[in-house]
């Protein structure tokens, strides 16, 4: 009897430890497929973004490789423009797909140097320039409120990726004003504070609250914007920093804030 009762105790364990496992495995299996569709979307996301640029870099190329072809002053500089805004826009996407691999940030190791945020600021302007190129009713400005001189730590390319995401995602929306750029230390004690701000229609209320909210669900990442806010918003954790949507923003269209810490 009580071999019986022995033998059946450790065939009702060896069941139990069964069923876990095969639980176990299916759950396992279940995230893999799931973080596998999860990157196929993403990917999908990218491969639409990219195709616009390459696109437009294939005609420059056809265009300045014809022999009969005179460029005034002014043509040469709008295509260098144009040029230089593609591969910064491609550049942008492939860190992208890098800090997304993983579906973390912890893979990337910050860089960490010292630059101007002024500086930063006008470059990431100077980048997104011909994304308003044909709006003329649109305008890039800067608001200088910190000395050029004035210098913070941080991964500078890392800072660049999210400001030029902030300005493109505002351009796309802005058909009339301006796309304002500024930075300094007075709003958040103790921070660095960047922002940007565009006269465009606003963010709808039903969306604030997943603007910046990871995915998941690969049936979620339809929208290109919050996939990059989505991005920019872990980016800036990573960066020790944080980024919002500045809900008392009294003026017409969008305000985002992105504040780092001043080291």
């Amino acid at each position: 009897m009580m071999l019986l009762l022995i033998l059946l105790s450790i065939t009702l364990i060896g069941l139990v430890c069964s069923l876990w496992y095969i639980k176990t495995l299916k759950d396992r299996i279940r995230e893999t497929t799931k973080s596998e569709r999860m990157k196929h979307a993403f990917l999908n996301n990218i491969n639409h973004e990219v195709q616009v640029p390459l696109k437009s870099v294939s005609e420059l190329a056809g265009v300045i490789s014809r022999e009969d072809l005179y460029l005034s002053k002014n043509e040469k500089r709008s295509i260098s423009e144009q040029l230089r805004y593609h591969a910064n826009f491609i550049s942008t996407l492939m860190t992208e797909v890098m800090m997304f691999s993983g579906t973390d940030t912890e893979k990337h190791q910050l860089r960490l140097e010292s630059f101007s945020p002024n500086a930063l600021c006008r470059r990431c302007l100077e980048a997104n320039m011909f994304s308003i190129y044909h709006r003329s009713a649109v305008k890039l400005n800067f608001k200088r409120e910190l000395n050029d001189e004035y210098f913070v730590t941080n991964d500078r390319h890392l800072v660049e990726l999210i400001v030029n995401k902030l300005i493109l995602n505002a351009c796309r929306f802005t058909e009339e004003g301006e796309v304002l750029v500024g930075c300094n230390v007075s709003e958040n004690v103790g921070r660095l504070t960047i922002f940007v701000e565009d006269t465009g229609n606003g963010v709808p209320e039903n969306r604030r609250n997943y603007l910046f909210s990871w995915f998941d669900d690969p049936d979620d990442m339809k929208d290109e914007v919050e996939i990059d806010l989505s991005i920019c918003q872990r980016v800036s954790q990573k960066l020790g920093g944080e980024l919002y949507m500045d809900t008392n923003y009294q003026r017409r269209g969008t305000r985002f804030v992105l504040t780092l810490p001043l080291r």
